[in-house]
């Protein structure tokens, strides 16, 4: 139960800090959005029971910093929690999730996890945007080639860039102050 409570306050501070360090989001798309690297990697770290914290993170950095509310269940809060989710089952049910191969980080499942999460992310914000802009006839419809393109390569840029510099850096870390808490497969089912 503690390692559970401490699995998910480490979560949470980690996805507020990123995003806190990424800055405002554009609803164009940034050019890199750091904060769904954070989320994939939260979760391949501590296992998918940490979802309610990375909901919790997500939607209260977005209140604290992207100047939102608490309007109801915001969609695209949801939207940033399962995309990774949704990624990582999808890896899993297709046999590519191989991310830990003997205490060594697969670089190559990194990648297609981070563009698997990015496409989710994408699409699935897409159809939420269009969705909420149908009942506002003042907004200018969305340019999905635009949308598409800069979330895509804002989400693949920002996944990339966590994913590589926690494989590069926290894994050795971890594995050299304290090897009993190294990554390992077991921790993504």
């Amino acid at each position: 139960m503690k390692e559970y409570l401490y699995q998910n306050i480490i979560a949470f501070l980690v996805i507020i800090f990123v995003t806190f360090i990424n800055g405002q989001a554009y609803i164009g798309g940034n050019i890199i959005w750091l904060p769904i690297g954070a989320v994939s990697l939260c979760y391949l770290l501590f296992g998918f029971n940490i979802f309610i914290a990375v909901f919790l993170a997500i939607t209260m950095s977005s209140v604290w910093f992207h100047d939102s509310s608490f309007t109801g269940i915001n969609l695209l809060h949801l939207v940033g929690t399962f995309s990774p989710l949704l990624a990582i089952a999808s890896m899993k049910f297709f046999k590519l999730s191989n991310f830990f191969d003997g205490g060594r980080v697969v670089f190559q499942h990194l990648l297609f996890l981070a563009i698997l999460t990015a496409l989710y992310n994408t699409l699935m914000k897409f159809f939420v945007y269009s969705y909420l802009s149908l009942g506002k006839p003042d907004d200018l419809p969305i340019n999905a080639m635009n949308f598409i393109t800069n979330y895509l390569i804002g989400d693949i840029l920002g996944c990339l860039a966590v994913l590589f510099f926690a494989a590069l850096v926290v894994v050795p870390g971890i594995r050299y102050f304290a090897p009993k808490l190294v990554p390992s497969q077991d921790k993504v089912k």
